[in-house]
This record gives C-alpha cells, sequence and structure tokens, in this order.
C-alpha cells in the first residue's frame, strides 16, 4: 500500500520539515491568475496609471511563485505545474533557476463552455515539465503529443468524477482537475514506490492517482474544506485495489 500523508496548512511551512532529496517528482496545479477569483493582482494594460484587477484562485497565496525556490530546496528530479496562459511565462522564468526546461505541454479542453465575453473560447491550459539534468525520464518517450486530451470533469461522461457542493450543482472546487490529466504524468515520469509532492493538493487529484499507480504521495492544503475533500477522495481511493499500470487514454 503506498504511503500517504496529507498536511492540512501552508505548503512553506510544511517544506521547512522535509530533506532535501526526499522527493522524486513535484506535480502541482498552483494559484492562478484569473477574472473572476478572489485575490487581487493589479497589471498595467496599458501606457500610464490605467490598471486592470485580475484575480487569484487561491487564498492567502494569490499570484505568488515563492513557493518554487521553497521546492527548489527539496531536489526534485521532475517538476509537472499546470498553469494558465497568464501565468505561463514567470513561472517558466523561475523554475528555469533550478531545473531544466524539458517541455510544456497543451492541456486541451474540448468541453470547455464558450464565452460569455468578446474572446476567443478559453479551450487550452498548459503543463509545464522541467527537470534535473541528470534525471531518469522513465517512460517519457510514451508522451506521443506535446497535447493532453483530457475532458474537464464538468459534464457528459465526466460527471460522476465532478465534485459538487451538497444539494447543489455548483463545482465544490473551481479548478479540479481529471484523473486522466494528472496519469500520464505519474506513469511516465515516476516509478513505482517513488515519492510525489503536491505542495496545493486542492481536491485531492494527484494523490488519487499516485495511490491508484502505487507511488507515495505527500499533498500539503491550506484552505480546510478543500482538504476535507481531498481526504475523502484519497482514503477512498486507498480502499480500492491498487491498479500499478493505471488506465492512461491520453496521448
Amino acid at each position: 500500500m503506498p504511503s500517504v500523508t496529507l498536511h492540512n496548512g501552508d505548503c512553506l511551512e510544511y517544506m521547512r520539515t522535509m530533506e532535501a532529496g526526499s522527493v522524486d517528482a513535484v506535480m502541482t496545479d498552483p494559484p492562478y491568475l484569473t477574472d473572476n477569483a478572489q485575490v487581487e493582482a493589479n497589471t498595467t494594460t496599458a501606457v500610464g496609471e490605467i490598471r486592470n484587477p485580475s484575480y487569484s484562485v487561491g487564498l492567502p497565496w494569490g499570484y505568488s511563485l515563492d513557493w518554487v525556490d521553497a521546492v527548489a530546496a527539496l531536489k526534485p528530479k521532475h517538476w509537472i505545474i499546470f498553469c494558465n496562459y497568464r501565468m505561463l511565462g514567470n513561472l517558466i522564468t523561475s523554475l528555469e533557476r533550478h531545473a531544466k526546461l524539458a517541455c510544456v505541454f497543451t492541456w486541451l479542453q474540448r468541453n470547455r463552455p464558450p464565452m460569455t465575453r468578446n474572446v476567443p473560447r478559453l479551450d487550452c491550459e498548459y503543463v509545464v515539465w522541467a527537470k534535473h539534468p541528470n534525471a531518469t525520464n522513465v517512460r517519457a518517450r510514451e508522451f506521443k503529443s506535446m497535447i493532453i486530451d483530457a475532458k474537464m470533469p464538468w459534464a457528459g461522461l465526466m460527471a460522476k468524477e465532478r465534485i459538487l457542493i451538497p444539494g447543489t450543482y455548483k463545482a465544490a472546487h473551481p479548478t479540479q482537475k481529471p484523473i486522466d490529466a494528472l496519469a500520464p504524468f505519474v506513469n511516465r515520469l515516476t516509478d513505482t514506490g517513488q515519492l510525489v509532492f503536491d505542495p496545493f493538493m486542492g481536491s485531492g487529484t494527484t494523490g488519487v492517482a499516485c495511490v491508484q499507480t502505487g507511488r507515495n504521495f505527500i499533498g500539503c492544503e491550506i484552505d480546510p474544506n478543500y482538504f476535507e475533500i481531498a481526504q475523502q477522495r484519497i482514503a477512498e481511493a486507498q480502499a480500492q485495489p491498487t491498479l500499478f499500470e493505471a488506465v492512461d487514454t491520453t496521448e
């Protein structure tokens, strides 16, 4: 049975208790800079003083990359970081201080709803893979494309994976990831028995993917409501037989 350690609190504080070299891979979905979430991060949109308020999912972090240096002290062999187009450039710049950029995958979200604003449908997010120069890529050749084609857990066939607020049709977590988006990275960049760390665990998808494939897992989540969701999902995964080779439907 894979070992699982879950921490409800600030990941920076927890990482101070972890030893360098104790983590084989970090796979996470950090706070996003978005237009409609919680933490204001003003950004200049024109010459002069005109400023446009944007917001980030994930209190109290906001749009911060301070966590990158803290994770780097753990010396992971692989980094898998989900992000959107607003934070892609700064994220890569921060990662390249500590690791070699290996690839930027495009996560194609075919079931994204149409936009109400006069902008293109936001049907892409990105997955940045960085690695230690001496890292073993394990099964990285099995990535046949830089496009990850995994449906978001919103409607249709993915409805059963979507976590809802009880008694409503509202999402319990605003950026829940499907297991199919995490499984290829867990399977191809780590081995059975290795340790994956997620400093922004959210609803626990990384932990579920690790338990299903025999990887050890450490997850941190500062929000007690999201932590409870993750704790329950991972416990349910632990109660099921371990699938040492998870079903991998993406290319």
